[in-house]
């Protein structure tokens, strides 16, 4: 939401608003340019600075810590700034210090002069490398730190300070009263979210990419302005594809979308020779496996005057059953215990929850997607909105009855009140982008893990990979006869990318126990 660099100096101002930055000697703070943003003070009557979601129904509000959209407070105070994060997370932001100067930004690509020679956090290495991720101020470099929901950062001439806020209470499943229509209620709460937020339907798209949450969002969206919202998809490959393709067809007649604007992912696999990643481009630790796909989608989006995107993000949380209504520990390997996993992985395996978040507003897990979704579609001149995860309906949720969340009962139920069949709802074949990445795998995966091993590693110099077992795994990748977990290497191959990248030439330094 916003870009910044702050001197200690230039801290009590004054601050001027230029039209686009407020400004203080060298420094400056610039909010994301968008109709759905917009910018507060300072005045006679408070000298924060406020970045905001505009709200259309609070039209010329004052500013408050309840402001139903995303925000970034930031204030000068006795010599130091305070820089306070809203709820939602729509847009991340990161922020550094690099010679007593202070730097941030909602993309990580813009800190890389900072960061080329920064030491490594060994305990967000092995999250990444095994996909265990956790929500935190830690990032995958010491001295970089994300603001997380509700979390202030104090800067000035001593540093700079972070502060997590209180746990956020969470409500529990209740009993339905007599007569209850959860659907209804879910339809009234998704309208009002989207009610909440700016967008001009003309040039809004909807991720719909067939599934239920982003199917959900796209009927609203279609009943409340038919034929004019754009729908947009990356098509996975095979036969699953071409079924996804059908599904979608049938979902925007009846939802009455307008134009439908796709990427082909076969056209668009992950490592292709022209990608960030093959051709060691800048890219972020925090860019989707499935960027050059989604790159590409965006493109498009575009070229075609779009600005606002609206996705299903938190659909699956929203919903999600509790840990004591779980019978079983979820099914799957154990990302640790893959062959090429070095000792110096196994040794942190304990360390997964060092200095994580309290418990937050919206779900860990969603915040930690719309903060990953966030920069490219920002880069693309577009504003996000994730209505599943606004609070209220969040709340909802945690307040359905088992039965109403298993399965993604509610979800389904609402796609069939308004006319969906089960092909729609329950397809034959399943849906998902692991045929994508192993396709992408087997085409350029090997060639780019052979290529990671001649040139050197530090996460193998440092023992968080082995290079025997990387060397098998890319031989039976290339032969067409990957092993069980195979795929999981392809989170080995976005962490080098990133590293390479950045320029990564020295070892990480530990993190202090």
């Amino acid at each position: 939401m916003i870009k910044l660099r702050i001197h200690p100096r230039d801290i009590a101002g004054p601050w001027t608003w230029t039209g686009r930055q407020w400004q203080a000697g060298t420094s400056w703070i610039e909010p994301y340019t968008h109709p759905a943003v917009e910018v507060l003070g300072p005045d006679d009557t408070s000298p924060a600075m406020i970045i905001r979601e505009r709200c259309p129904t609070l039209t010329g509000q004052p500013h408050h810590v309840g402001w139903p959209g995303d925000f970034i407070a930031i204030q000068p105070s006795n010599g130091t700034m305070w820089i306070e994060a809203g709820v939602r997370g729509v847009a991340p932001l990161y922020l550094i210090v690099t010679d007593t100067v202070l730097y941030g930004s909602w993309d990580v690509a813009d800190l890389a002069p900072s960061l080329r020679h920064a030491a490594l956090n060994e305990h967000e290495v092995v999250r990444q490398l095994s996909t265990t991720f956790r929500y935190t101020h830690d990032t995958l470099w010491q001295g970089l730190h994300w603001l997380t929901e509700r979390s202030q950062a104090v800067f000035g001439a001593h540093g700079l300070g972070m502060r997590y806020p209180l746990p956020a209470a969470h409500g529990r499943p209740r009993e339905l009263t007599a007569g209850a229509d959860p659907v209804a209620a879910y339809e009234q709460l998704l309208d009002l979210a989207l009610s909440r937020r700016v967008y001009d339907p003309a040039t809004t798209a909807v991720e719909l990419s067939g599934g239920l949450d982003s199917a959900n969002i796209a009927a609203s969206l279609g009943a409340a302005h038919p034929g004019q919202i754009t729908a947009a998809a990356m098509i996975i490959v095979g036969a699953a594809g071409v079924q996804q393709q059908d599904r979608r067809r049938q979902m925007i007649d009846l939802f009455r979308l307008g134009p439908d604007v796709t990427t082909k992912m076969i056209d668009n696999l992950p490592l292709r020779p022209d990608g960030r990643r093959a051709s060691r481009a800048l890219i972020t630790p925090y860019d989707e496996l499935y960027d050059e796909g989604k790159t590409t989608l965006l493109g498009l989006l575009h070229s075609r005057g779009v600005r606002t995107v609206a996705t299903g993000i938190g659909g699956d949380e929203m919903v999600a059953l509790t840990a004591a209504e779980l019978s079983r520990a979820p099914l799957g390997i154990d990302p640790l215990d893959l062959p090429w996993t070095g000792p110096h992985s196994r040794d942190l395996r304990g360390g997964f929850d060092t200095g994580t978040a309290p418990a937050s507003i919206v779900n860990e897990v969603t915040l930690l997607a719309t903060a990953c979704v966030a920069p490219p579609i920002l880069r693309a001149g577009m504003w996000p909105i994730h209505p599943l995860a606004d609070p209220a309906l969040i709340r909802f949720g945690e307040w359905l009855p088992y039965s109403w969340r298993y399965l993604k009962r509610l979800h389904v139920a609402r796609l069939e009140r308004v006319g969906c069949g089960p092909y729609l709802v329950d397809p034959p074949l399943r849906e998902n982008f692991e045929p994508v990445m192993d396709e992408a795998l087997h085409r350029h995966g090997a060639a780019f893990l052979r290529a990671m091993l001649d040139r050197g590693s530090p996460l193998i110099d440092d023992g968080y990979l082995n290079p025997d077992e990387l060397a098998a795994a890319a031989t039976r990748i290339a032969d067409g006869t990957p092993a069980p977990g195979d795929n999981s290497v392809c989170n080995v191959i976005a962490l080098e990318a990133a590293l390479s990248s950045f320029g990564h030439a020295e070892s990480p330094t530990p993190v202090p126990a």
